[in-house]
C-alpha cells in the first residue's frame, strides 16, 4: 500500500507543565521512532502496557530496542493483553509477536471475526528467535499468558518520561494508519498515574494534568468512573469541539456531542469513512448526530480515507483528553484504559495542529446523510455485546 507519511508535528517542541514537560509526538513513523529511542536509550527501567504487538517489522524493531535496554542493566516490565492475540492473528501480517500458540478460543473468534469483515484470519505462527529472546532474558519480564483486558498503550522510561495514546505495535499503525500519541516528561506525572492506576486517588481536573482511568483490578465491576468524567468534560464545553476518534457506538457519547451542537457549540468530528471494525457502526453514529442536530452550520463531520485510530478529544481550545479509551461500550467498563487530562492551551492547540493536518491529507466534509449496511452494523453490535458481557 502507497501511502504518504505525515510531516513532523509543528508543535513537537516541549511545552512546559508545572513538573514536566508536554509535548505531541504526532503520528506514523515520527511517532514510532521517538518511542523507540527512549526504550533503546533506557538506563534503569521500561514499563510497556501493550494490548497489540504484531511479529512484523514495527515489532522487531521495539523488540530489539527493549533487549538493548536490558542488555545496559535496565529492568524491563512488558504487560501483554492475550486477548488481542485474535486481532493480531487476523490483521497486518496476521503474526503475533508473543503469542505463538493458537488455542481453540482465540482460533475460533479470530476465524468468526475474519468471516466477518472478509480478512481471513492466519494460524500458523512463524517462530522467532527474537521474542525468544526477550521471553527468556533475565532483566525483562513479560506477562502476556492471561486475558487481562487491558487496552492501554503506555510506554514509561527511567519513571521520568511517559508515552501514550492510540498507537499500536505494528506496521500498519507505524506506516497506514493515523494514531496520536503524546509524551509527558516528569517523575510527579509518573507517579500520579501509578497512584491513579492503584485506585489510591480520584481524578482531579484542578491538577492541570491527570489520568482518566479505568482498572478492572482496581474499579467496582461493571463500573467505569472515567464514562462520568468523560461526559463531564464535553457537556463543559463553551466554545469548541474537536474529536478524532477510532470506534464509536456508545450512544451517552452521540448523545452528549448532539447537546454541545444543540448548545451553539462548534463541533468537528474526524473519524474513518469506514473504519477496521465497527465501520458501519461508525457511519450509523455520525448520520445520527446529523438527525439529532439537523446538521447546523456548527456541526463538521469530517471522514478520511485512511484509517483513523486516535482517541483524542479538545475542549475549549485548552482542555485535552488523549488516550486509548474509545466512544465505545467496550472502553467504557470492559477493558482497562488510560487517558491523559490536561489542561493547556499550548498542547490542546498543538492536538488540534495535528488533527487538522489528518484532514487536509485526506479527508472529506460530510455534507449529506450518511448511509450504512444495516446487516453489518446488527453484527457489529452483536460483537461488541459479546465481548462486553464475556469482559464485564
Amino acid at each position: 500500500m502507497n501511502t504518504v507519511e505525515l510531516p513532523r508535528p509543528l508543535e513537537a517542541a516541549s511545552t512546559p507543565i508545572e513538573g514536566g514537560a508536554l509535548r505531541v509526538l504526532g503520528s506514523g513513523e515520527v511517532a514510532f521512532q521517538a518511542i523507540v529511542d527512549r526504550v533503546r536509550n533506557a538506563t534503569q527501567s521500561v514499563e510497556i502496557r501493550a494490548f497489540l504487538w504484531r511479529d512484523d517489522e514495527a515489532g522487531n524493531i521495539l523488540g530489539e530496542a527493549v533487549l538493548a535496554a536490558a542488555e545496559r542493566g535496565a529492568q524491563v516490565t512488558i504487560h501483554k493483553d492475550k486477548i488481542a492475540a485474535v486481532y493480531e492473528y487476523t490483521g497486518g501480517n496476521k503474526q503475533s509477536f508473543f503469542h505463538k500458540r493458537v488455542d481453540m478460543v482465540r482460533g475460533f473468534q479470530a476465524w468468526f471475526l475474519g468471516a466477518v469483515y472478509r480478512a481471513p484470519g492466519s494460524f500458523k505462527q512463524r517462530p522467532n528467535p527474537l521474542s525468544q529472546r526477550v521471553l527468556a532474558h533475565p532483566n525483562i519480564r513479560v506477562e502476556h499468558q492471561r486475558k487481562r483486558f487491558d487496552h492501554s498503550k503506555v510506554y514509561i522510561v527511567d519513571d521520568r518520561y511517559m508515552a501514550l495514546g492510540s498507537m499500536g505495535i505494528g506496521d500498519n499503525h507505524r506506516h497506514e494508519w493515523i494514531d496520536v500519541m503524546v509524551e509527558a516528561e516528569g517523575a510527579k506525572h509518573i507517579a500520579r498515574l501509578r497512584e491513579r492506576m492503584s485506585g489510591h486517588d480520584e481524578f482531579d481536573p484542578s491538577r492541570g494534568l491527570d489520568f482518566l482511568v479505568h482498572s478492572r483490578e482496581a474499579h467496582r465491576k461493571k463500573s467505569c468512573p472515567m464514562v462520568s468524567h468523560r461526559l463531564a468534560l464535553i457537556d463543559a464545553a463553551t466554545s469548541s469541539l474537536t474529536v478524532e476518534m477510532a470506534y464509536m457506538g456508545d450512544q451517552r457519547f452521540t448523545a452528549a456531542l448532539a447537546r454541545a451542537v444543540n448548545r451553539g457549540i462548534h463541533v468537528k468530528l474526524v473519524t474513518s469513512d469506514m473504519a477496521d471494525v465497527l465501520g458501519n457502526t461508525n457511519r450509523a453514529q455520525c448520520d445520527v448526530l446529523m438527525r439529532l442536530t439537523g446538521a447546523p452550520q456548527n456541526l463538521t463531520i469530517v471522514l478520511l480515507q485512511r484509517m483513523v485510530h486516535s482517541k483524542v478529544v479538545v475542549i475549549d481550545h485548552r482542555y485535552s483528553d488523549i488516550g486509548s479509551a474509545n466512544f465505545t461500550p467496550l472502553s467504557h467498563g470492559v477493558y482497562d484504559e488510560i487517558n491523559l487530562y490536561a489542561d493547556c492551551e499550548p498542547f490542546a492547540r498543538a492536538l488540534e495542529t495535528e488533527i487538522e493536518r489528518h484532514v487536509e491529507d485526506c479527508g472529506r466534509i460530510v455534507d449529506q446523510r450518511l448511509t450504512w449496511r444495516k446487516v453489518y452494523s446488527g453484527l457489529e453490535r452483536a460483537i461488541m455485546a459479546y465481548q462486553s458481557r464475556r469482559g464485564g
